[in-house]
């Protein structure tokens, strides 16, 4: 139920060396050939000299290049490792996200059209869990059990704009929500051009957690002035 008793929400919006190797000396011209035996040579075989024929030279120990290209090497592999790990991250987190959203209460995609059904003579009390979209009230209070529902040509000060309803085994979505589900509907609602006399705002009203549990579903929307009945038609596109 809503109204004073009903623990309803609400809200009031206003409106140089790349290479390695080995130095060469120069040769003195004035010195002729050079010696054969003197360059460690064997001339006889061509690999160098004190090494039997057929013997390797060892391989140099702790190459530049060799040691640059293991560091390399290593980075890469510690650079691959963290971006993996990123990834795996993501992974996960938009995993969590998905089954987050997954398993929120999904509500009608739509509010209800801004036309509604006759409501008899009037003026007449109306229940707040009854009103209808486009109704004018009178003296209206957003905290009531019921108001007073007026002819629209005739005075009031609030109309109701906009209506939005929760499924029935819907789990009750959060005061945050409904709020903004609120201002949501509001934002949608039309204004005629005769809406353009008038200083308006929105007042929007919803079910509180133990409203909820008594069944009241629905948001509500309505276009209101400051005080008075000073509104004399309706405001609302038909």
């Amino acid at each position: 139920m809503r109204g004073a008793n009903s623990d309803m929400g609400q809200d009031n919006t206003f409106p140089g060396n790349n290479g390695t190797g080995d130095d060469e000396s120069p040769v003195d011209p004035a010195s002729g050939a050079e010696d054969p035996a003197a360059s460690g040579i064997d001339p006889e075989n061509g690999v160098p000299g004190g090494l039997e024929p057929g013997s390797t030279v060892p391989p140099e120990k702790g190459s530049p290049l060799r040691t640059a290209l293991d560091v390399m090497t290593r980075q890469r592999l510690i650079i691959g490792g963290i971006v993996l790990a990123v990834l795996i991250l993501i992974g996960v987190v938009i995993w969590i996200l998905v089954g987050a959203l997954a398993n929120r209460p999904v509500a009608n995609a739509t509010p209800e059209p801004a036309t509604s059904t006759s409501r008899g003579p009037l003026p007449a009390d109306v229940e707040a869990r009854d009103y209808q979209l486009g109704d004018c009230f009178a003296d209206f209070d957003s905290n009531a059990t019921k108001s007073r529902a007026v002819d629209c040509t005739t005075d009031h000060s609030a109309q109701l704009g906009a209506i939005f309803r929760y499924k029935a085994d819907d789990t009750f979505p959060g005061a945050t929500a409904l709020r903004d589900k609120g201002r949501e509907i509001c934002r949608n609602v039309m204004l005629n051009e005769a809406s353009t006399k008038y200083t308006l705002l929105q007042q929007n009203v919803y079910p509180s957690a133990s409203s909820w549990d008594n069944g009241d579903r629905r948001v509500d929307c309505f276009i209101v002035v400051n005080s008075g009945n000073t509104l004399k038609e309706s405001i609302l596109q038909k």
